[in-house]
């Protein structure tokens, strides 16, 4: 009978992975909102130019490379939780900030605060979910294609009710700030449900006398660099970093200044692109465990690369609708299969560290692209901007090429031709 309380216990929604799921789409949806509208409210609400939206993004930036490097990268599996409850109070605060101060100051320190969010929240939740793929599963890579899946659905709906709310209130964009700042809240609710389970679950244990199974004992220190799988992870997140961030900071603004785009309609741009990283991340599910990653890599950096030229060539928001839609694709793709990448090639206890690395190096580009692109921006215009990012997404991609090249070579046996 204990058991099949305990068992029941454990199903429970907030206890359960899609419990996880949901903080994670609540998560993501609000974070990225943030991200995408930040620009909007510095230039048109404070009337501060690229140069400023460069510097506040750097800054968040800054923040949380530092949060993901010197601190999730520390965290032992049983903090992961912790981390991420931290890291929505950090969400909702900034959130609220922004869309009620008319101080550029006050908006700057929210920043902060998205930084310290995203820089707990991602690395937590990833590896929250990758531990809960490891126990037991048969197919973990679909349970982190799921969660990739949730974020995408939670990026795709997000910016399609950004674009409404914007509609209702005359593209008032301090709306969405105050709007959203209850979904990291609502995500709270879940977390702190998901604690007292799992004390309470711990304390029934005890009181029937089971002992509780025992964590997995600590690993050698791996060297990551060394490991072909995390290098090959971290290239193909980089081939994707420094036009997720040029989107994410001055993708609204490319869209209306460039292509003469209203706020809604560079909104629906965003959903368009999210659907379709929604699709293929739904495909990386259903067709899991993918092998030959390494091939998907290489294909997603070069519609990477193609997406880029149209909206550089580009003269037209239908031709910028288009590029989104490449670019789509490679977001989809890439994250689900390097998570899966690192999960099935380390031990547990050193995920946080993998996951800590890679999306250090994806959010150091954070802090770089955006300074320099707010510069460049300034100094010529939007669209030679976005063709400067082409630059780095094409160094990057031959760099990938020659060190899966030169890997494959290494481990390639040796034969030996008859005497």
């Amino acid at each position: 009978m204990a058991r099949m309380q305990q068992r029941s216990r454990l199903r429970s929604f907030p206890h359960s992975v899609f419990g996880l799921y949901t903080v994670a789409g609540f998560y993501r949806g609000a974070q990225n909102m943030a991200l995408t509208t930040l620009a909007l409210i510095i230039k048109e609400d404070l009337g501060y130019g690229a140069g400023t939206i460069g510097v506040i993004s750097a800054l968040s930036g800054i923040v949380l490379v530092l949060v993901t490097l010197f601190i999730s990268a520390r965290l032992k599996p049983a903090q992961l939780e912790r981390a991420v409850s931290i890291s929505l109070i950090a969400l909702a605060i900034g959130l609220l900030i922004i869309g009620i101060s008319n101080s550029i100051y006050l908006t700057a320190f929210a920043s902060i605060l998205l930084g310290i969010g995203g820089g707990l929240g991602m690395p937590g939740l990833a590896g929250s979910v990758q531990l809960a793929a490891g126990k037991g599963s048969a197919n973990p890579q679909r349970i982190l294609a799921i969660y990739t899946l949730v974020l995408s659905i939670s990026l795709a709906i997000g910016p399609l009710l950004e674009a409404g709310l914007l509609n209702a209130t005359h593209q008032d964009v301090r709306w969405p700030f105050i709007a959203f700042a209850v979904l990291p809240l609502l995500a709270l609710a879940i977390m702190f449900a998901r604690r007292r389970e799992a004390l309470a679950l711990a304390a029934r244990m005890d009181a029937n006398g089971e002992v509780e199974p025992p964590h997995p004992p600590a690993t050698e220190r791996v060297r990551l660099l060394r490991t072909p799988e995390v290098v090959k992870a971290i290239l193909a997140q980089l081939m994707y970093a420094v036009p997720f961030a040029a989107l994410t900071v001055f993708g609204a603004e490319v869209a209306r200044v460039t292509d003469q785009a209203t706020a809604a309609q560079a909104q629906l741009a965003f959903t368009v692109f999210f659907v379709f990283s929604l699709s293929c991340r739904g495909l990386v599910a259903w067709r899991s465990p993918i092998f030959h990653k390494g091939v998907i890599y290489a294909i997603s950096g070069l519609l990477t690369i193609t997406g880029l030229t149209f909206i550089v060539v580009g003269h037209s928001f239908m031709l910028f609708l288009v590029g989104m839609v490449i670019l789509g694709i490679p977001h989809g793709v890439i994250f689900p299969l390097v998570l899966s990448a690192l999960s099935s090639s380390l031990p547990a206890d050193q995920l946080p560290r993998a996951n800590s690395l890679l999306m250090g190096s994806s959010n150091i580009v954070g802090i770089i692209a955006p300074f320099i692109l707010g510069v460049v921006a300034a100094a010529t215009s939007y669209r030679f901007m976005m063709g400067t990012v082409l630059i780095p997404v094409v160094l990057v991609f031959v760099i990938f090429v020659v060190i899966v090249g030169l890997m494959r070579t290494q481990h390639r046996p040796v034969t030996q031709s008859a005497p």
